[in-house]
């Protein structure tokens, strides 16, 4: 009697057979991360005793059928990451023994129906809708939905207000409301009732009015994030009290008078700040004149008109100079710059689109040398110079107008980025709405994955210290990225196909800055934050990263932790492995051969590495007991991106 299917992870493609029907004592059904296509099967949904039904990240496309609501065991249901599109059918409602929801990073319309919520009152764990195409305001009857730990809502086309019927959601964690277009004030009864709340974003979208003081009764918040919204006011010196607060980003709104000086504020970020110029007291602002605020209204009106006049003045005078110089002297177009933030602007290459489109053959596909969802990479030889150049053509449908600040905000920070194992920018292109892409550094002996898994590449240079130097590198890289600048900066997608190798086999790591300009940001001095902004790949994310969306340094370690397993054993991580009939991950691979000992560890060793003794067979042992140290199921359990460069450092030394 089969009770639980689980084939996720494979390279199963077509249409899942009607036979599944007769499976009818089936409880668990997973088929995740696959090739699946064309329409859910409605046969699926006979299978009465189905408590988790799992087909995430396949291509799955249509409707939702009506008749999902005949599962009325369901507890866990995970459609994300396909292409179904249409509204949610109504009978979803139905499904009251649900515990946790995942509708994510579909092509789902309509409205979030109010019946629907109230029909999940039953949800304990999380309601994903994020990344999709929802319209509508935010029903009031999220009030029934008292267990659940986290909603997510984010990326959608949202409109209306806050509701404060949120309130009612007491075991709250996780708020993500983050790129919609809601407006009006927050809801200043809201925060006293989520008491556990640690994550708070509600950032771009289009709300106004003060930020309450009352938003200091959220004593667990962790993270939150108002960036790129309208608030007005001053900064409540309240938000100073939480304690616990880590990330906290202000920027890009209205925010006026002095800056809070105790708790987070001793440490802020001065780019969780910007945007905001009427704020002032810190080294980044003006100071703030106490002398001016006790001028009469009437002075203020003098002063404030004839500041006016002279600023009209300047402006026409400055027009006029400019008319002449460009009559004599045509300047070229500026590069990246933004006027809140001129002083912090380093200066990189701004190339038309006819440029790279005259480097690329016109982006040809003869010259494609990457690809992914989010973008394509072409090989390139800039006219004039002849030099070779990498030109990642980003997607617009992933990139839309939205993210044009976070493109340009992050292309500030890539040029400050300096790293031997890092992949250079060497410029950028934009045309909002049109072209969003950067000019890199070409890498001539290509990526890690290929060095891997491609059966026609020798391997024959590919001994256990050249494979130690190529992992120190990669270390070097990312460590440099969690604590090497102002901020950590977390990748969020690390995979052999990321790492690339010049000339000379050093390891580079790329497409870095890709998460930041997707949202995904990660402030001073801390080690996590959160956002839904960025996918990941399957077999490489972190379980926080792939069930919460919660982003820290640990995720980056846990990937590199893959990374070195998948380059020892030449075992891709998303490809289950049959062991005495019990399908195994990756790293569960790997715990068990370590478990059952010295021997049993050196037979999963690729074989293509000549080990010359017992000094190098405990080094590549001791390769892969690190590499299981940093894929912990729990953050805090990882090592630090530090202490796994040390490790490795050890490991090299012959």
């Amino acid at each position: 009697m089969l009770l639980d299917l689980r084939l996720g992870g494979n390279s199963l493609s077509g249409q899942i057979p009607s036979e599944i029907s007769k499976l009818s004592t089936l409880q668990g059904l997973s088929l995740e991360a696959n090739s699946f296509e064309g329409a859910i099967p409605e046969q699926i949904f006979e299978l009465k005793n189905l408590n988790g039904l799992r087909i995430q990240f396949n291509q799955f496309s249509g409707r939702i059928p009506d008749c999902i609501s005949n599962l009325k065991s369901l507890q866990y249901l995970n459609l994300c990451g396909n292409k179904l599109n249409g509204s949610i059918p109504r009978s979803m409602a139905n499904l009251n023994q649900l515990m946790s929801l995942d509708l994510s990073h579909n092509l789902l319309t309509g409205p979030i129906s109010g019946s629907l919520v109230s029909g999940l009152k039953n949800l304990q764990m999380y309601l994903n809708l994020s990344h999709n195409m929802f319209v509508g305001s935010i029903p009031n009857e999220f009030s029934a939905l008292e267990m659940v730990q986290s909603i997510d809502i984010s990326n959608n086309n949202l409109y209306g207000s806050i509701p404060s019927a949120l309130q009612g959601c007491k075991n709250l964690q996780y708020l993500d409301l983050s790129v919609n277009m809601l407006s009006g004030q927050l809801p200043v009864t809201l925060f006293p009732y989520l008491q556990l709340l640690t994550t708070l974003n509600i950032s771009y979208n289009n709300l106004s009015g003060e930020l309450p003081p009352n938003i200091a009764a959220l004593k667990q918040l962790t993270s939150l994030d108002v960036s790129h919204n309208g608030l007005s006011g001053g900064i409540p010196e309240s938000l100073g009290n939480l304690t616990k607060l880590k990330h906290l980003n202000l920027s890009f709104n209205r925010f006026d008078g002095p800056i809070p000086d105790i708790g987070i504020f001793q440490s802020i970020n001065v780019s969780s700040l910007l945007g905001n110029p009427a704020l002032c007291g810190s080294n980044h602002f003006s100071s703030c004149n106490s002398r001016s605020r006790r001028f009469s209204k009437k002075g203020l009106i003098i002063v404030v008109a004839f500041s006016s006049f002279c600023l009209l003045f300047l402006v026409v005078l400055a027009i006029l100079v400019l008319k002449r110089r460009q009559k004599k002297n045509p300047s070229p177009q500026s590069d990246l710059y933004l006027k809140s933030e001129a002083s912090f602007i380093p200066i990189l290459k701004k190339f038309t689109q006819s440029e790279l489109e005259s480097a690329t053959g016109l982006f040809s596909s003869e010259n494609v040398i990457g690809s992914s969802n989010l973008s394509i990479v072409y090989k390139g030889r800039l006219e004039g110079t002849g030099q070779i150049i990498a030109v990642k053509k980003l997607n617009l449908m992933q990139f839309p107008l939205e993210s044009d600040k976070c493109f340009l905000t992050e292309l500030r920070t890539l040029t400050h980025l300096k790293h031997r194992n890092l992949v250079r920018v060497l410029g950028y292109a934009w045309e909002s709405g049109r072209l969003k892409a950067l000019a890199l550094e070409f890498m001539e002996n290509g990526n890690l994955e290929t060095i891997i898994h491609d059966p026609d590449v020798s391997r024959s240079r590919w001994n256990l210290y050249e494979r130690l130097r190529v992992c120190t590198s990669i270390a070097s890289g990312l460590e440099y990225l969690h604590s090497g600048y102002d901020f950590p900066i977390v990748h969020c997608d690390l995979k052999p196909s990321n790492i690339l190798l010049d000339k000379d086999w050093e390891a580079h790591v790329s497409d870095f800055g890709t998460s930041r300009m997707l949202g995904v940001h990660l402030p001073e001095q801390s080690s996590s934050s959160t956002s839904s902004a960025f996918q990941g790949t399957i077999g490489y994310m972190a379980p926080e990263f792939a069930y919460m969306r919660r982003v820290t340094t640990k995720v980056d370690v846990f990937s590199f932790g893959i990374v070195m397993m998948e380059f020892f054993t030449r075992k891709r991580p998303t490809r289950i492995t049959e062991e005495d009939g019990v399908p195994l991950t990756l790293n569960q691979l790997v715990e068990k051969a370590l478990d059952d000992g010295f021997c049993t560890a050196l037979s999963i060793i690729d074989p293509e590495i000549y080990l010359s003794g017992k000094v190098e067979e405990e080094k590549a042992v001791g390769v892969l007991q690190l590499a299981l140290s940093c894929t912990k199921f729990t953050a805090g359990d990882r090592p630090t991106m530090k202490e796994v460069l040390s490790s490795l450092l050890k490991l090299t030394d012959v």
